[in-house]
């Protein structure tokens, strides 16, 4: 467990052992009251803040495995992984009950504060504040402490190999389009040599000319009747109805 981690479940631990006390003053009022209807009671106390320390503990590592949603509405489904289950369900209700609990310590044994009369709010404000709302901290606390540990856990080495792995992955991708583009167009240019090279040897005069013009589009007239084996004259009725 992380440093972080045990200061802030040494901080939660006190809280609930604040809270204990009053979780006994009530469930007393239900035993006997003789010295063994205390222990009950104590014992009933102390079950019930543990069980909400090992809810609070259940639901921080159940929120510390929400996956990582990439399609849909992301929060909406990462909400119901997170709270929706038994660990949140079993807190809610043990927290309702130990806020009540404490809600009745404050009330029973509240005092009187000068802020009451002499700004006139009513006590029930303070006896909510500082007694019934206290054990909703639980599940704020099991919040808090799933984002820590998330946050002290850092950068995934696995997710960054494998977003390298990716990157190399796709260059070598688009070099091997570039060599296939390239492959394609060399392709191309034999086939075109090789059908003119076809038109040169078996082609009747008008083709043996236009490729030979193809060929060597640099060389004079004289040298395309020669090759193809046509007089200058046809040559050039060829290259001029064809356009130089």
């Amino acid at each position: 467990m992380k440093r972080a981690d045990v200061f802030l479940w040494l901080i939660y631990g006190g809280l609930l052992a604040v809270l204990l006390p009053h979780a006994q003053f009530v469930f007393a009022r239900f035993e006997p009251n003789t010295a063994a209807g205390q222990r009950v009671a104590w014992a009933a106390a102390f079950v019930f803040e543990a069980a909400i320390a090992a809810l609070t503990h259940k639901l921080s590592l159940r929120i510390r495995a929400t996956p990582r949603y990439s399609v849909g509405r992301v929060w909406l489904r990462k909400l119901h992984f997170r709270y929706a289950n038994v660990y949140f369900a079993g807190l809610l209700i043990t927290t309702v009950i130990s806020s009540l609990a404490n809600l009745a310590h404050a009330v029973e044994f509240g005092g009187e504060l000068a802020i009451v009369d002499r700004w006139g709010i009513s006590f029930g404000v303070y006896a909510i504040a500082f007694g019934g709302v206290l054990p909703v901290v639980s599940i704020l606390f099991a919040s808090v402490l799933s984002n820590v540990a998330e946050t002290e856990r850092g950068v995934d080495p696995a997710l960054v190999k494998a977003k390298g792995d990716l990157k190399d992955l796709r260059t070598e991708l688009k070099a091997v389009q570039e060599r296939a583009n390239f492959a394609e167009g060399r392709l191309v240019e034999v086939e075109g040599q090789r059908a003119l090279t076809a038109a040169l040897f078996d082609g009747d005069k008008r083709e043996r000319i236009l490729a030979a013009r193809e060929l060597w589009p640099e060389a004079a007239a004289r040298t395309w009747a020669d090759i193809s084996g046509a007089s200058t004259g046809y040559v050039s009725e060829v290259v001029n109805s064809n356009g130089r």
